[in-house]
């Protein structure tokens, strides 16, 4: 049979691939890309997804209170672009007036979306779609004109008088850019602004407008078979308007519109362009906003986008505003008076806009084929308001109502009213969604099934027309993306370091130790600290340094007090490059050979072993001279101490005092010392012995241990203020040795004591 209009349009549409209405069980999902900018171009920012790029998808419906859908014949039927395909798919039970979408369709194409930061977010996208719509039309008229071979005789002799009804196809792509910003942003409250620009560009548009139209239908019989074969309508009056760009000639009647030419839609020449815009509005209550969601990481705060905050959210969007002007290739009639038409000839007859134009003529009508410069085509304008709540864990219903904004009176599609109800599990990887909707178009209700695992999808909005013949719709979409999610910001051990900045990812450490174990806590790692267990700088590898020198005490041999580093931390007080605790005259310059001491006379012994330090002498007589015997007799002299010497001793070692339980000398017993001190170089022919003594307190061999520091520290002040230290023996002796009983607290300070001896070489 050759193809009438409506098989030209069948072929048309089942090329263009698909599309649905808004593929509610996967676009309320919170990870679906792209797909939830269609129902509200405010959902993408603040978006679960870093970066999602569309690769694309397909969605065929067929919607209608005509009849039930034979599914299985559908896609068939499509195909073959069939005249008779209609009668096939929809098993017609209406009587009077109906509205069928046979089919509304789309593809959407690669595209992307991209979150610059989580308030803002850009998306472009680009689609293909196209709608077929019968509209508040008579079922006997639709008959008539498919050329359907399916006879009501119930009709024979019936007169209508029809109003406003039509018939519209519109086929069109388009280029979007999206923007959606945060606006608001408080505790509990989020608010999202989203404008989506579409550039439109016109692919084919073809319809009439009933405005009036009185008619008698008759039934006739085949004279052979005497059965009913066809169905007359004779016109008594009509007011119809047709518009179109499609059907110009043969060739474009029987080639429809193909494939291959999607680019070329999208971005070659139109028969028409237009801009359109999609606008939203986003609110959000949070409850939990800020703190449930806000963590440290690397000593700052951040919030982990990764998850969904509201507990409600109420969204509010404006979608397909907008229209196309054609202004090539346009045809345009005003069929008016009376006729008549048979069921047979419009798919025996039109096959291009003149057979159509001759064809009303030579029955009757009258007809106003003047030429229009230009057509305006108008998008189907909806509205959508939902709500999203979240139940508990990953459970969510979302709740839209979708209404109809267009002027019928103009020429384009639109949308019925409807209202979806969609429980859905809703993860990272995984969303299942069960939208249920009830539909003005046709008065019914529909329960669908959406999954998506990762970026692939796949559902419909009406899983039962895949199971049953009874239902009055069909649909069935699917597709593919790419999401890159957001991500918390890894850290695997748990110490509020970053895995990129943490130098021991598996380990916990600090902030300060890149995230490595810092038991001193001082900002040096412990297997980069040379004291761990003791807080030092970072300069110093974690050792501390007490006396502030720049040398760790760890290698400071004088950590007690500040010195050079090329002493190991000692001072040189008298600058002689042979540092304090080495230099036996640390105040007195003197060369490295004499261990800092000086020779004043020069005979080779340095003056702190030089028993004649102003007169050069022999190393073998301690640095003196060969002596007469009355030299020797006055050295021997002044060698012997006498009297008052030893009780100026005896009250210096009486006078002693340390810090308790240290060989620390207080600064009360310098001034007695220095006496000492002074009586030593007096007699530069005698020696010294410095014993040190302790009660019985505490455990003996820790009280021996005191003894020697406490006789030790006494000869390093005689050794510091100039005395040789040859000239000085010092011994411990512990608890032994008593001198008084340790039963008492008096005894027992007597018995810790310092004896001090001068004695003749």
């Amino acid at each position: 049979m050759k193809k009438s209009i409506l098989g030209l349009i069948l072929i048309v549409l089942a090329n263009l691939s698909a599309f649905g209405q808004r593929y509610f069980g996967i676009a309320t999902s919170n990870w679906s890309g792209t797909n939830a900018l269609y129902l509200n171009p405010a959902n993408i920012a603040d978006d679960r997804d870093k970066f999602s790029i569309n690769l694309i998808s397909f969605n065929v419906g067929i919607d209608n209170d005509l009849g039930t859908i034979n599914t299985g014949n559908v896609l068939k039927q499509f195909v073959k672009g069939d005249s008779t395909g209609l009668n096939k798919i929809v098993n017609i039970k209406n009587k009077g007036a109906f509205n069928m979408m046979a089919p509304n369709a789309e593809v959407r194409l690669p595209g992307f979306m991209f979150s610059i930061n989580h308030r803002n977010s850009i998306a472009l996208t680009m689609s293909v779609r196209a709608m077929n719509q019968f509209s508040n039309f008579d079922q006997t008229l639709f008959r008539v004109l498919s050329g359907a071979n399916t006879i009501n005789t119930a009709v024979d002799n019936t007169i209508v008088n029809l109003k406003d009804f039509r018939w519209m196809l519109h086929a069109w792509s388009q280029i979007g850019l999206t923007y959606s910003t945060v606006v608001l942003e408080k505790p509990k409250h989020q608010v999202k602004l989203g404008l989506t620009v579409n550039y439109l560009g016109g692919i084919a548009y073809a319809g009439f407008k009933g405005n009036q139209l009185t008619a008698t239908y008759h039934v006739a019989n085949n004279s052979k078979t005497g059965l009913p074969d066809s169905t007359t309508m004779d016109v008594t009056s009509s007011d119809v308007e047709y518009g179109s760009n499609v059907l110009k000639n043969t060739s474009e009647l029987q080639n429809g519109i193909s494939t291959v030419d999607i680019a070329n839609y999208l971005f070659g020449k139109k028969g028409g362009v237009g801009i359109g815009a999609d606008v939203g509005i986003v609110y959000e209550f949070r409850p939990g906003y800020p703190e449930r969601y806000e963590y440290e990481m690397d000593g700052m705060n951040h919030f982990d986008y990764t998850k969904n905050m509201y507990k409600l959210r109420v969204s509010v969007s404006v979608t397909d505003i907008g229209s196309i002007n054609y202004n090539q290739n346009n045809l345009t009639a005003t069929m008016s008076g009376s006729g008549h038409i048979s069921s047979n000839d419009p798919a025996t007859n039109f096959s291009n806009f003149s057979d159509v134009r001759n064809y009303a003529v030579t029955h009757g009508f009258s007809l106003d084929t003047s030429n229009s410069k230009s057509q305006r085509v108008y998008l189907p304008t909806a509205l959508l308001a939902g709500i999203d709540y979240h139940i508990v864990g990953r459970v969510y219903v979302n709740a839209t109502y979708m209404a109809d904004l267009t002027n019928h009176n103009n020429f384009g599609t639109y949308y019925y009213n409807q209202a979806t109800v969609t429980p859905r599990y809703d993860s990272r990887n995984l969303s299942i969604g069960v939208p249920v909707t009830y539909s003005s178009l046709n008065d019914n209700i529909k329960v669908g099934l959406g999954i998506r695992y990762s970026g692939f999808f796949i559902g419909s909005d009406d899983v039962m027309a895949a199971l049953t013949n009874n239902q009055t719709g069909f649909n069935v979409y699917f597709g593919a993306f790419v999401p890159i999610n957001k991500k918390k910001i890894k850290d695997r051990d748990g110490d509020k370091v970053s895995d990129r900045m943490d130098l021991c990812p598996t380990v916990p450490g600090t902030l300060k130790a890149h995230g490595c174990p810092d038991r001193d806590n001082d900002g040096v790692a412990d297997m980069d600290d040379r004291c761990p267990d003791d807080s030092g700088s970072v300069e110093l590898q974690g050792c501390p340094d007490k006396d502030d020198d720049g040398v760790p005490d760890i290698d400071d041999k004088c950590p007690d007090v500040p010195g050079l580093e090329q002493f190991d931390g000692c001072p040189d007080t008298d600058g002689d490059g042979v540092p304090d605790n080495e230099d036996l005259c640390p105040t007195i310059p003197g060369p490295v050979k004499f261990h800092g001491c000086p020779d004043t006379d020069g005979d080779g012994v340095p003056d702190n072993e030089d028993l004649c330090p102003t007169v050069p002498g022999l190393p073998s007589n301690h640095g003196c001279p060969i002596e007469t015997k009355n030299e020797k007799e006055k050295a021997v002299s002044r060698a012997v101490p006498k009297a008052d010497v030893n009780q100026k001793i005896e009250h210096a070692a009486h006078a002693l005092e340390f810090e308790t339980g240290k060989a620390i000398i207080k600064k009360g017993s310098f001034k007695s010392l220095d006496e000492v001190v002074s009586i030593l170089k007096d007699h530069p022919g005698a020696y010294m012995t410095i014993d040190g003594y302790t009660d019985n307190t505490g455990k003996p061999e820790k009280n021996i241990q005191l003894s020697e520091a406490r006789a030790e520290a006494v000869k390093k002040y005689f050794v510091k203020h100039g005395v040789s230290a040859n000239r000085l023996i010092s011994t411990g002796h512990g608890e032994s040795n008593p001198i008084d009983t340790n039963s008492s607290p008096e005894g027992r300070a007597r018995n810790r004591r310092v004896v001090m001896e001068l004695k003749e070489s």
